[in-house]
């Protein structure tokens, strides 16, 4: 007798278990969970069910979205809807902690419950664009934030991804080609190889140490848009920055070489400075701090550099996202250290001085972005290698060191002062 009524009960068990299963599989429309003021309505008619007229109402007063389980199959066709204010992630599942020889009552079989277990959420009108987005599993953890990544964006074309080699190619060969020109065609070069001793940055040079920090900062805009070159046609991040410099500092030596068959002659001392400035464009990639640090370079007419202003910068507005400080137009300034010369080379001949400054000035590439005007296009990237790299006269005002008399000028802009 009492095996009779085990074996019944075993029989009602599965009964029970294969209606609901059944249910499940042929029913047209999703199992809903929602308070008193829902109502059951079926999922949207791209997920391959029919959305029927009396349900619009219904989906417009409560925005229904879905939880998937994690790896959906054509064996497990259903989802579960729920309102918006359901606070917990509902699952479908049968009740593990119930032994496997007791009988499941119907109550039981089924069980709304909210472990944490991973689902994906997608809204049921979301665009394609959205439902990529939501099919991240909610228990995975974020990329971790980079805060340097609007300037580090560059804009994609996928004919250079496409043709990579091709370009692989050509950057260098070009680049090569063009500073080894530069020097052997704009120049006399009825001249034997020499190697001419510039000295640095002391007061008897030829430019008072101007031409070696206009090396410094020329150097770092190079090396950082071979970087972006690099990047445009498919190389990764750590890959773009190592040929970058490996191309800044070939550039470099190319371009000293072939000063050497002219009057210039070949200096040790600007291959240094053009190499501290690759080096240095390539730490500041590398710690992703270009939201923080940067290099502009300053080259006004003239057959000096006397009205030049070479600036190693601070950007407020990074320190300000780094912290989470809104710091309202500050962040549209800049604290830099500068360097410049006057009156080396000029005639008539005027007061030598060496000017190590201090100045806040305008950051034009924050105000491009708060512009909306970003390096991920390709007209926006054209104008932020102009606004991120180039230091402009009157756009900073600051004090400045005479390093030849030990006094102090300004505040002045330091261009035509």
């Amino acid at each position: 007798m009492i095996a009779r009524l085990r074996e019944s009960a075993r029989t009602q068990a599965v009964r029970s278990l294969g209606v609901c299963f059944l249910l499940l599989l042929v029913s047209p429309g999703p199992l809903a969970a929602q308070d008193s003021a829902s109502r059951l309505f079926p999922a949207s008619a791209d997920n391959g069910w029919s959305a029927p007229r009396e349900t619009t109402s219904s989906t417009r007063l409560f925005p229904a979205y879905r939880l998937l389980p994690e790896e959906p199959s054509d064996r497990e066709p259903w989802m579960a809807s729920a309102d918006l204010s359901t606070s917990a992630p509902w699952k479908l599942e049968l009740d593990p902690e119930r032994p496997a020889a007791t009988p499941p009552m119907s109550r039981d079989v089924l069980s709304l419950r909210t472990r944490c277990r991973p689902h994906r959420l997608l809204s049921a009108d979301s665009t394609g664009c959205e439902r990529r987005m939501a099919l991240a599993d909610v228990t995975t953890d974020a990329a971790p934030l980079r805060f340097d990544q609007a300037e580090t964006e560059v804009p994609r074309w996928s004919f250079l991804e496409s043709h990579r080699l091709l370009f692989s190619t050509l950057i260098p060969v070009t680049a090569l080609g063009a500073v080894t020109a530069n020097s052997l065609v704009a120049y006399d070069t009825n001249h034997p190889f020499r190697i001419h001793k510039e000295g640095w940055f002391g007061e008897k040079t030829v430019n008072g140490g101007a031409d070696k920090a206009s090396h410094l900062t020329d150097y770092y805009i190079v090396a950082s848009l071979f970087e972006d070159a690099y990047k445009m046609i498919g190389y990764s991040e750590n890959q773009a920055i190592l040929m970058g410099l490996g191309l800044a500092v070939a550039t470099g030596l190319a371009n000293e070489v072939s000063d050497g068959f002219t009057r210039h002659g070949f200096s040790w001392e600007d291959l240094a400075m053009d190499s501290a400035g690759a080096v240095a464009a390539s730490l500041v990639s590398v710690t992703h701090t270009k939201d923080l640090l940067g290099m502009r370079t300053s080259h006004l007419p003239g057959s000096s550099y006397t009205h030049d202003v070479y600036s190693a910068d601070f950007k407020f507005s990074g320190l300000g996202q780094r912290l989470g400080v809104n710091l309202g137009p500050l962040r549209w300034l800049l604290f830099s250290v500068t360097y410049g010369a006057k009156g080396y080379r000029v005639s008539p001949a005027i007061e030598h001085q060496r000017q190590l400054g201090i100045e806040v000035g305008l950051n034009l590439q924050q105000i491009l972005f708060d512009l909306k005007v970003n390096r991920s296009t390709w007209w926006g990237y054209a104008l932020h290698v102009v606004g991120d790299n180039v230091r402009f006269p009157f756009t900073a005002v600051g004090m400045r060191f005479d390093l030849n008399r030990g006094k102090w000028h300004g505040p002045n802009s330091g261009n035509y002062d």
